[in-house]
C-alpha cells in the first residue's frame, strides 16, 4: 500500500477514529506519535523506522466513522447559504468524493476530534435557545446572587484571555467570563455573584443575566 495515493474515505476514517481514541480523545499533530501517523501506520504507509504502536480497530470505530461522515455531508446545506469557510470546504470535497488522496490524510485524522466537539456544540445550542423562550433576568444591577448553576458551556476565548461560562440557574440563562477552566466548575456547582447587568442575547434571542465576581461556594 506504500505507492498507493488514493484511499477509501471510509477506511480511512475509521482509522483516524481508532487513533483518537488512542490518543486519549485528542488530536495530535506534533511528536512521533500524532494522529496521522496513527493513521498512516494502520494503512501500511510507514517503514518499521516510523510506524508507530496501533490500538486494534473495533466495530465502534467504524460506527463512528460513518456517523462523522453522515454529519459532514451536512455541510452541503451550509455551503448552499455560504456559510462555510476554506476548512469546511475541502472537507466537504472530501466527504463527497468519498476517496483520500496521501496528502489528505491529515485533515481526515483531525475530524474525529472537531466532529465530537461540534455534536456537543450543536446539543449545547439546541439546549440554549430551547432555555431561551422562557429564560428571564435574574435580581437587579449590582445585587448579590446566589444559587446552583448548570455549566452548559465554558469556551476560551483567545482576544480576552479568560474563559467565558454559558450556564442555567434557576430555568434561565446567565453568563460570566473568568480565568477558570471548565475543570473547575465541573458540570454543576453553587456558586456567588453579583449582577453586572441584564441583556437580550444576540446568540439565541433570549434574555440572560451578565455575571461578575463569580466564585464556587464550597
Amino acid at each position: 500500500m506504500q505507492n498507493q495515493q488514493t484511499f477509501d474515505l471510509k477506511t480511512v476514517m475509521t482509522y483516524a477514529v481508532s487513533a483518537h481514541f488512542q490518543n486519549n480523545e485528542e488530536y495530535k499533530n506534533y511528536g512521533s506519535v500524532t494522529n496521522k501517523n496513527i493513521v498512516m501506520s494502520h494503512m501500511g504507509m510507514l517503514d518499521a523506522n516510523r510506524m508507530s504502536f496501533v490500538d486494534y480497530v473495533t466495530q465502534e470505530c467504524e460506527t463512528i466513522a460513518e456517523d462523522i461522515i453522515q454529519y459532514y455531508k451536512g455541510l452541503t446545506f451550509k455551503a448552499m447559504g455560504n456559510k462555510i469557510n476554506d476548512f469546511e470546504q475541502k472537507v466537504l470535497s472530501l466527504i463527497n468524493s468519498g476517496m483520500v488522496d496521501r496528502r489528505d490524510i491529515g485533515v481526515i485524522s483531525s475530524l474525529p476530534k472537531a466532529y465530537f466537539r461540534a455534536v456537543k456544540r450543536d446539543a449545547t445550542d439546541t439546549q440554549m435557545r430551547k432555555l431561551s423562550t422562557t429564560s428571564i433576568h435574574i435580581g437587579t444591577q449590582g445585587e448579590d446572587v446566589e444559587g446552583t448553576i448548570n455549566i452548559l458551556n465554558c469556551s476560551f476565548i483567545q482576544r480576552l484571555q479568560c474563559h467565558v461560562v454559558n450556564a442555567e440557574m434557576s430555568g434561565n440563562i446567565v453568563c460570566f467570563f473568568t480565568k477558570h477552566p471548565a475543570e473547575h466548575w465541573s458540570n454543576t456547582c453553587e456558586i456567588k455573584g453579583k449582577v453586572k447587568r441584564h441583556q437580550t442575547s444576540k446568540f439565541h434571542g433570549g434574555k440572560e443575566t451578565v455575571l461578575n465576581y463569580v466564585k464556587v461556594v464550597t
